[in-house]
C-alpha cells in the first residue's frame, strides 16, 4: 500500500513539467495587485492625514485660546478697593461701562474707572495709597504701583504706603512718580498740571525729568511749555480731595488721632493751646460714625461732644479748651 508521500510524488510526475504563463498574464496580475495595494495604502494615508489635520486644528485652537485666555478673576491680583463713592461713578473691564454700584467687580489689572461731572470716588490701592478721582476723570489700573490717566484730575496720598515703594502715574503728556507725598495730577488733552502738597514728585516729560516740591505747581501746556507756581498746602483748591477722603474708623479712638488725621488731610500745621489741652485730647475717647463727613466737618462734630474746640488760623489748626471747661486730663 502506497504511503501518502508516494501518492503525492506519483501525481506530480504524472502532471509533467509546469507550463510558463504568458508575459501579458504577468503584467495583468501585477497591475491588478499594484492597484489594489495603492488603493489600500491611499486610504491609510488619507486616514492618517485626517488624523494629523485634526490634531493640528486642535493645537491651533488651543494656542488661540491660550493667547486670548486671562486668569480667572479669583486668581488675578487685586490692585485696589473702593473706599468711598459720591455721585455717579462707572466701571469697565473692556468697552462696556456699568454703574459702579451694579458692577461689584474686583479691581484687578485692566479695570477702568470713570466719574461723571457730579461723581467722586476714593480708592485704597494695594500698596496702601489713597487714590481719589475728581469729577470727569478716567483711570485705568494697570499693575501694582502703576496707573494710567487718560484725562481728568486725581489726588494721591501715599502716606500709608510702606517705604521703598513708589506709585507711577502715566499720562499721554508726562509720567509722575511720587517720593512719599500728597499730590494732584490734572490732564486735559495735551496739557498737564502737577500740584505737590507734601513731599516730592518726579515728572518725566519729553526725555527730561523735573522735580516738584511741596507747595509747588508745575504746568505743561499743549505746546510743551513748562511753568512753575506756588500753591499752599491748605489752599481751597485741595478741598475736592478732602471732601472724598476715606474716613478712618475713629470709634473708640482718642480724639488726638482724629485731630492729627484732619490736620494732615487739610494741609495744616497742628498746634495745641497748651500741654494740658494736648493731654486732654489724648485722654478723650470718641464714639460715633463720621465716615460720610468731610475731615473738618467730622472733627467739629466729634469735638462738639467734648470740652475741646478747633480754631483755624491761616495755615495752622489749633486745638483749644472750650470756655470755662477744665483743661486737665
Amino acid at each position: 500500500m502506497q504511503s501518502e508521500s508516494d501518492i503525492v510524488e506519483s501525481l506530480i510526475r504524472s502532471a509533467g513539467r509546469r507550463v510558463e504563463p504568458p508575459e501579458d498574464a504577468y503584467g495583468h496580475v501585477f497591475t491588478v495587485a499594484h492597484e489594489a495595494f495603492r488603493k489600500k495604502t491611499s486610504k491609510h494615508r488619507e486616514r492618517m492625514w485626517i488624523l494629523w489635520a485634526g490634531a493640528a486644528a486642535v493645537l491651533v485652537f488651543a494656542i488661540a485660546l491660550m493667547a486670548r485666555w486671562t486668569p480667572p478673576v479669583a486668581q488675578q491680583e487685586e490692585l485696589a478697593r473702593i473706599a468711598r463713592v459720591a455721585g455717579e461713578v462707572e466701571i469697565a473691564t473692556g468697552d462696556i461701562w456699568r454703574p459702579l454700584a451694579e458692577a461689584r467687580a474686583r479691581l484687578t489689572p485692566g479695570i477702568k474707572i470713570r466719574t461723571q461731572a457730579d461723581g467722586r470716588v476714593a480708592l485704597t490701592l494695594a500698596g496702601g495709597e489713597s487714590l481719589r478721582l475728581a469729577g470727569g476723570t478716567e483711570v485705568m489700573l494697570d499693575a501694582p504701583g502703576r496707573l494710567y490717566v487718560p484725562g481728568g484730575t486725581i489726588y494721591v496720598d501715599s502716606g500709608a504706603r510702606p517705604s521703598g515703594s513708589h506709585l507711577e502715574v502715566v499720562t499721554a503728556v508726562a509720567t509722575a512718580r511720587d517720593v512719599g507725598t500728597q499730590f494732584e495730577v490734572a490732564v486735559t488733552g495735551a496739557a498737564l498740571r502737577l500740584r505737590v502738597r507734601e513731599g516730592l514728585v518726579a515728572l518725566d516729560h519729553g526725555g527730561e525729568s523735573f522735580r516738584g516740591q511741596a507747595g509747588e505747581q508745575i504746568a505743561i501746556d499743549g505746546k510743551g511749555g513748562i511753568s512753575r507756581a506756588s500753591i499752599a498746602p491748605h489752599d481751597t483748591a485741595w478741598q475736592w480731595a478732602e471732601a472724598i477722603a476715606p474716613m478712618p474708623d475713629m470709634d473708640g479712638k482718642p480724639a488726638a488721632d482724629l485731630i492729627s488725621w484732619v490736620a494732615r488731610e487739610t494741609g495744616r500745621k497742628l498746634a495745641y493751646e497748651s500741654p494740658l489741652v494736648e493731654q486732654r485730647a489724648t485722654a478723650v475717647i470718641l464714639h460715633g460714625d463720621i465716615r460720610n463727613l468731610s475731615p473738618m466737618a467730622a472733627l467739629e462734630a466729634m469735638l462738639a461732644t467734648t470740652d475741646l474746640a478747633v480754631e483755624l488760623n491761616g495755615d495752622t489748626m489749633e486745638i483749644r479748651a472750650r470756655s470755662n471747661a477744665p483743661t486737665g486730663p
